[in-house]
């Protein structure tokens, strides 16, 4: 790897340490984008500028690593691994969402049924914290920090770099639709190929009650004779492809940002669905981040004056995890009582349980479900999102927060481990520059 990367990454550090180190008070950071779905108050605050940390450092093929600063968009780091033959090991599924991010966070995708989340899948990490020191920490240097920092959302400091791993790829893929009317035979299906994988990546969507489609995803190195890859990027809807075929081939690259274009199937509420607004529109504004500055243009006037033009509705944009053996059953609660579809369904599997903020069995394959939709509503607002907590609690699962949470503050601390947290904050964050992660998440802060 070039020292010229690795010193003009530590300048860059350098720099953000002494802006913390310089400020005062309360402090949060400067991005250009986020993948938060809840939202935040406005409250007096110092902006650490972090948008300068978004550099892919280095990639060591032989060690099959890329060395990586906090704030680079996963779109920039696939783009600097593939030429190697090389992509991270998960690639969540969005192309803005941040390395640092997904680490605090909780990312996954397709192939999270072999290596699990992103934070399995991290080696070492550099954190800021609120006093200015960088700590390098791994299961060796600072291990509670590192098991402690996936689900802290940046409430106890910030990532510079990471070391994240990388999986040998092939240029292609081919695609297997597999149709499946009965969700217990679906998760069977899944829990086969947790325990001896038969594909590279694997994933399924519901529909409706007995459509169900599961996606194997295969490497291969070059087409058939004859065959075209999909372009899924302008005209044509993957999701939409799921049930038109058996059988589909996508360049690991399209493949790996398959969903960016569509937002999985969220562009549907924008028109996008219609061919003429889809070329329009043009192929290079089709992705998750001129959807997200629409969406949050409309949190403002003059677009919030269509909510007295329309039903009332709840926002309920969540991703929960539920172990495999109380799949089923929870996806039929939730039908039954909440509706949203489609829904994605992503496997994933624990290779490590000592992830103390989002602590999971390591016993079981989970089921990642998401589901990212309004629900007409005649309850107070709230209501069908607490409801989702209430069915995750009832089959013994765990939700991300990067969306809105309603549980009190006891609730929250039997979900999430205090102790462990507060130790934590002491250490990184004793004077409470970063918002607490209960205020953080449920107070939005």
């Amino acid at each position: 790897m070039s020292e010229a990367n690795w010193a003009a990454h530590r300048a860059r550090v350098e720099s953000l340490a002494g802006a913390l180190t310089d400020s005062e008070g309360p402090v949060r950071l400067r991005k250009r984008t986020s993948n938060l779905f809840r939202p935040r108050e406005a409250v007096d605050r110092t902006e650490l500028d972090v948008t300068s940390l978004n550099q892919v450092i280095g990639i060591d093929a032989e060690a099959g690593v890329a060395e990586v600063e906090g704030m680079t968009p996963y779109v920039d780091l696939v783009d600097a691994t593939l030429p190697h033959g090389f992509a991270p090991a998960i690639v969540p599924e969005l192309k803005s969402i941040t390395v640092g991010g997904a680490m605090t966070g909780l990312g996954i995708e397709s192939s999270a049924f072999r290596y699990g989340l992103v934070h399995h899948t991290v080696r070492e990490m550099d954190v800021l914290v609120a006093d200015g020191r960088v700590l390098t920490c791994s299961p060796e240097q600072h291990p509670e920090l590192f098991f402690g920092f996936p689900n802290s959302y940046g409430s106890l400091g910030y990532t510079t770099r990471l070391r994240v791993d990388l999986i040998p790829v092939t240029p292609y893929v081919r695609l297997e639709h597999t149709s499946f009317s009965d969700a217990e035979q679906l998760f069977a299906a899944i829990a086969r190929e947790c325990e001896q994988p038969t594909c590279a990546y694997l994933d399924g969507v519901y529909f409706a009650p007995g459509e169900f489609v599961l996606t194997r995803a295969h490497f291969i190195d070059a087409l058939p004779a004859g065959v075209e890859a999909s372009d899924y990027t302008w005209l044509q809807q993957y999701w939409k492809s799921l049930h038109e075929r058996q059988e589909d081939y996508l360049s690991i690259h399209d493949y790996l940002w398959r969903w960016d274009t569509d937002w999985f199937w969220c562009s549907k509420n924008l028109g996008m669905q219609f061919k003429p607004l889809r070329f329009v529109m043009g192929r290079k504004r089709l992705n998750s981040i001129t959807y997200q500055k629409i969406m949050r243009a409309s949190h403002h006037w003059p677009l919030s004056m269509l909510q007295y033009f329309r039903p009332r509705t709840e926002s309920v944009i969540q991703d929960v995890d539920i172990p495999i053996d109380n799949a089923a059953a929870f996806l039929a609660e939730f039908e039954n009582q909440i509706g949203i579809r489609p829904v994605w369904i992503c496997p994933f599997v624990v290779p490590d349980g000592r992830f103390s903020l989002f602590e999971l069995r390591t016993d079981t394959p989970y089921i990642n479900f998401g589901f990212w939709d309004m629900v007409r509503s005649s309850e107070p607002d709230g209501h069908y999102n607490a409801l989702v907590e209430e069915l995750v609690a009832r089959h013994g699962g765990k939700k991300s927060l990067y969306s809105r949470s309603t549980y009190d503050e006891s609730r929250f601390w039997q979900e999430y481990d205090r102790e462990t947290y507060e130790s934590l904050k002491r250490e990184c964050d004793p004077d409470g520059r970063f918002p607490g992660l209960y205020e953080k998440a449920v107070g939005q802060r």
